[in-house]
Order: C-alpha cells, then structure tokens, then sequence
C-alpha cells in the first residue's frame, strides 16, 4: 500500500473496489432465482459500502468507516450462506487494500480423501499458482484495478466449483468419509 496517496483518494479506490465487486456479482449467470437473489443481495451491499466510502469527507483521518464495514461483513456473510454464488466469503479484503495494510486471501487446501484424483490437485495447484501471480502483480493491480478484480474473482469462481466437486467427492461412500 502506498502512504503517499492522499488518504480521501484511497477511500475512492475502496468505492470503485466495492463497485467493481457488485458489478462482478450481478453479471454472474444463475438459473437458480435463490442464488440471483443473493448475488444482487451481496451488490446491493456492495454498493452500500462504496456509498459509505465516498462520504468519508475530505481530510478525514478514521481507518475504516464502521457503516462500510458493516456492509461488507453482510455481503461477505451472503457469500458465506450461499457458496453457490461462488464469491470468496473474504470478498471484502480485495475492496479494503487501499485502506489496510495486510496480505489477500487464499484459499483453504481442498483435501480430496482419495489421492488417486491427482487432477483435483493439478487444478488447486494451477488455481493458487494464478491467484499467487495476480495477488503479486501490484502494477496491474494499481494501473488496471477493475480488469485485475475481474481476474481475481474469476479465479476464485473457478476455485469454489472445485471445491464444490472435491467436496461432493469426498461425501461420496467409497471414499470412506
């Protein structure tokens, strides 16, 4: 994070993050009126939020507005009640970099029971190693903010239907779990 942006241009950055995120989030295609419901109900949070970041007025000094917060946690809450939208439950972190110092989520190891799916780990393994390649890239994350989260959470879409079959394997009876 750069300390030499000034401070209400950062709460700017978060604004336009948080649009970003809720603009990914309407375009996702869903059949499934529940799962529509809840990719709108995680924009319209989203939104929220970045409607609270703008307002922070100029010269102010607090670092993390409660109320855009709030509406974050309740979007990444969304995420966290309907895996099938396939947003990370951490969305908010990515909308927050401006504002916070701390590293961006990964995801959790998958742990297929059986290890003879070696294309289970084969893909975890290309999805981190993406993931790990945006997360570093600072340049295309700074220059092309919108382009890289649309990256990011393509990744993560990808990654979440993986974990959704590794899960549904696992549960699976002649994998003994």
């Amino acid at each position: 994070m750069s300390t030499t942006a000034p401070f209400v241009g950062q709460y700017q950055q978060a604004a336009q993050r948080a649009r970003v995120v809720a603009e990914i989030a309407r375009d996702r295609f869903t059949t499934d009126p529940g799962i529509r419901t809840a990719l709108y109900g995680i924009a319209d949070r989203l939104d929220a939020a970045a409607r609270e970041f703008e307002a922070v007025p100029p010269g102010a000094y607090e670092e993390l507005p409660t109320e855009a917060c709030e509406e974050l946690f309740h979007a990444e809450q969304i995420a966290v009640d309907h895996p099938a939208v396939r947003l990370p439950a951490t969305l908010g972190e990515y909308v927050l970099v401006p504002l916070v110092d701390r590293d961006l989520p990964f995801p959790a190891p998958l742990n297929p029971v059986n290890p003879e799916f070696q294309d289970f780990a084969q893909r975890e393994t290309d999805q981190a190693h993406v993931l790990h390649l945006l997360h570093n890239d600072g340049e295309h994350q700074w220059e092309r903010t919108d382009d890289w989260l649309r990256q990011v959470f393509k990744v993560w879409e990808k990654h979440l239907r993986l974990a959704a079959e590794v899960a549904l394997n696992n549960g699976l009876p002649c994998n003994g779990r």
